[in-house]
């Protein structure tokens, strides 16, 4: 399984980069095709619990948080109003065929991939978002190798076996030293503006988030039965499985810069 692996990150990663240095419409177009099929993966997974998601509407909210970010040039809320309210209407016209639990998937869906993804175009849109979406993309990159290698290689300690029995504390200890690595050697060269204890401080929280975001999709793949959340990526799984991570931590990393820019104006 390493084969495949290596050749869909050796053709994924430069083409996420690529899209990232270019902006625009090419960057926000790969991200809502990544939300498009990470939608339908966290639908299909819902589906296995005996819930019916109204996958259209879903879809479509979770796309329009995107759109609406990108030309807000920031979070926007209505589209939030948007789908709830309109999932209430949906509610009543389909009772009592579509439940409370109907309803309340569809709307976590929208907002879990299409609103947290939402903020990947977002950091590119920050002062100097090339680099930082660069370096936050590979600071991520190396949490998940530096958690994988470490945890294969010293883990013992299994902190939540019934939740992802393959995490380690020394898988997580191994994340967070690599990413503090990747952001002093590179932040220094590509952000020098930034102090070392503000690099510090988005390389640690680039780890948690990337590891929570990895835990909860866990969570969602354990209660649906499924290993992976879908098979588009040979040896990885689907899109959720590869993009897990970054769902946190991309309005994590958002907001703790948009706070040290904002103080530098």
């Amino acid at each position: 399984m390493l084969g495949p692996r290596v050749l869909v990150a050796a053709l994924g990663v430069p083409l996420l980069l690529g899209t990232a240095v270019k902006g625009g419409w090419w960057f926000l177009l790969l991200v809502m095709a990544v939300a498009f099929i990470g939608l339908m993966e966290f639908y299909r997974m819902a589906e296995r619990l005996k819930v019916k998601p109204l996958i259209p509407v879903g879809l479509v909210g979770g796309l329009l948080f995107i759109i609406a970010a990108y030309f807000n040039n920031g979070p926007a809320a209505w589209p939030g109003l948007v789908l709830t309210v309109g999932m209430l209407v949906f509610f009543l016209a389909l009772f009592p065929r579509m439940t409370p639990a109907d309803v309340a998937v569809t709307i976590l869906g929208s907002w879990y991939v299409g609103g947290l993804l939402a903020f990947l175009p977002l950091l590119r849109l920050l002062p100097r978002g090339v680099e930082i979406l660069i370096l936050t993309l590979i600071m991520t990159w190396a949490n998940d190798t530096g958690a994988y290698f470490c945890g294969r290689l010293f883990g013992r300690r299994h902190p939540w076996p019934s939740l992802s029995p393959g995490k380690t504390w020394a898988g997580a200890i191994g994340g967070l030293m690599s990413t503090l690595a990747v952001a002093e050697t590179f932040g220094q060269h590509l952000l020098p503006f930034f102090s070392g204890w503000v690099l510090a401080g988005w390389a640690l929280l680039t780890s948690i988030a990337a590891q929570a975001g990895d835990l909860i999709e866990s969570g969602f793949k354990r209660q649906a039965g499924v290993k992976d959340s879908g098979t588009i990526l040979p040896g990885h799984g689907g899109i959720l499985d590869r993009f897990d991570s970054l769902l946190l931590v991309a309005p994590v990393v958002y907001y703790y810069l948009a706070f040290f820019l904002t103080k530098m104006e």
